[in-house]
């Protein structure tokens, strides 16, 4: 029960909040001051109303001081603040990943005790380690695959609490994340390093990860400001960040796309479309996963962009909003892709009929052999095997969005029309990442005005 203290014109409630892991005792205040002209009956009523609830809200950990433990907040944060910010579960997913490792090297720590050195000390930790092991990937080992072939796949997948895509790919040679992988080794009782062996070459961590850990320890430590744990954010602008790491966009340029094209041309049907459509259009990854015969106008050669599919390791592809609100967009396209498509639809049509009732009906242009939704890295391992077959230049799916970007800006398109097919939210975005398509065009631009300003005698008209 709240004990109340009268000091002068006012009053200290106190409620306990048990003991800390040195036996000292806890202890929430706070202090309330009657307006004037209420009675001491008046006082004693509004202050035990304003009792009762404070202590109930220290019960429930809604009342936090700066000696609150940062693993303990983060808890706090994750519940109140990230669980009522209707997020995508990619991005909470992420920021679960990230906090594991804050909260192991800071959480032991009172978050108003945290100095910037503290927080520097970890970045540079982070700086200098050859990778965090939650990026990255893992496959069976040699002597294991035969073995893990051969498990019943509904069995493992239901005891890992994984779906089945997942161990039918690792059964095949495939990857998957750590989290996924620690789940099959538990499940079929296997020390995981034995059973699952890395596919990452180790390297050292970029900036840009080490920003990715600030932002969200930035973000956690000014929700405390906000909700009156700690005065002020310590680490704001006290702390030496890295500088971000610009990377050049990996692309074709036209005679790379052309050779590229031609090559394709021989390939399976679904491959074959997926790829042509991700040059041609310029869509994301997961844009395309999630296109549906529904938002194709055969009529009119229009795409409509209106959702993404989207991936958490270890569970099932779901459908969410395109990366940006300006991303829902229809784009026009030349009129074979639209041929392309309808080719590929009879196929899909005979694939549907040989599986029978299995199918399931969703709509989507890009399916597994059922009909349901496309795993996302199904067209990029495909990828990889068309580029080593035919020794191309290593390029990712994305790379195909920047051919695309690259090749439209290179020849003169305006800036803000490709931001608007890319979906981008802002045109200085696009400018960023297409600065050497942009000074292609520029030098193009420049050429033109010579052989139109400039006479055979090199005379300015």
């Amino acid at each position: 029960m709240a004990n109340i203290e009268k000091r002068g014109n006012s009053y200290k409630i106190v409620v306990s909040g048990g003991y800390d892991v040195t036996g000292k005792k806890i202890r929430h205040s706070k202090t309330y001051k009657p307006p004037e002209g209420l009675n001491q009956n008046q006082i004693d009523k509004e202050l035990n109303k304003i009792a009762v609830e404070f202590e109930e809200k220290c019960s429930l950990g809604y009342v936090m001081d700066s000696n609150i433990k940062l693993i303990d907040f983060i808890e706090i944060w994750f519940r109140d603040y990230v669980g009522n910010q209707n997020l995508s579960p990619v991005t909470i997913k992420g920021y679960q990943d990230n906090s594991l490792k804050i909260a192991e090297e800071l959480g032991h720590i009172k978050i108003g005790k945290i100095t910037a050195k503290q927080v520097q000390d970890f970045y540079a930790k982070i700086k200098c380690s050859t990778g965090v092991r939650g990026g990255e990937k893992f496959m069976v080992t040699a002597e294991y695959l035969e073995i893990v072939s051969k498990l019943k796949q509904k069995d493992i997948s239901s005891k890992a609490n994984i779906n089945d895509d997942t161990l039918r790919r690792l059964k095949k040679g495939g990857h998957t994340t750590l989290e996924v992988a620690q789940k099959i080794a538990e499940a079929i009782e296997t020390d995981f390093d034995i059973l699952f062996t890395s596919t990452n070459e180790k390297k050292p961590v970029s900036n840009n990860t080490v920003l990715h850990y600030h932002k969200l320890l930035n973000n956690i430590m000014n929700t405390a400001v906000r909700w009156g744990v700690i005065p002020f954010n310590i680490i704001e602008k006290r702390v030496e960040l890295p500088k971000l790491e610009k990377k050049e966009a990996s692309f074709l340029d036209d005679k790379e796309a052309l050779e590229f094209l031609k090559l394709l041309d021989k390939e399976p049907i679904k491959y074959k479309t997926a790829l042509y459509l991700l040059i041609f259009s310029g869509l994301r990854r997961g844009e395309v996963c999630g296109l549906k015969w529904s938002d194709i106008d055969f009529d009119s050669n229009v795409l409509s962009i209106k959702r993404a599919l989207k991936y958490v390791p270890g569970e099932k592809a779901f459908e969410g909003n395109t990366k940006t609100y300006k991303s829902m967009r229809s784009i026009k396209l030349p009129s074979f892709i639209f041929d392309m498509l309808k080719t590929y639809q009879l196929w899909q049509l005979e694939q549907k009929i040989k599986v029978g009732d299995q199918w399931k009906n969703k709509d989507y242009v890009f399916t597994g052999w059922n009909g349901e939704a496309l795993n996302l890295d199904t067209i990029g391992n495909y990828l990889r095997r068309f580029i080593a077959k035919h020794n191309l230049k290593n390029i990712h799916l994305h790379s195909l969005r920047h051919t695309n970007a690259s090749i439209l800006i290179a020849s003169g398109v305006d800036l803000k029309t490709v931001s608007t097919r890319l979906g981008h939210s802002n045109v200085s975005t696009t400018g960023n990442i297409y600065a050497h398509a942009i000074n292609t065009a520029d030098a193009k631009a420049s050429d033109a005005l010579e052989n139109i300003l400039i006479n055979p005698d090199n005379k300015a008209l």
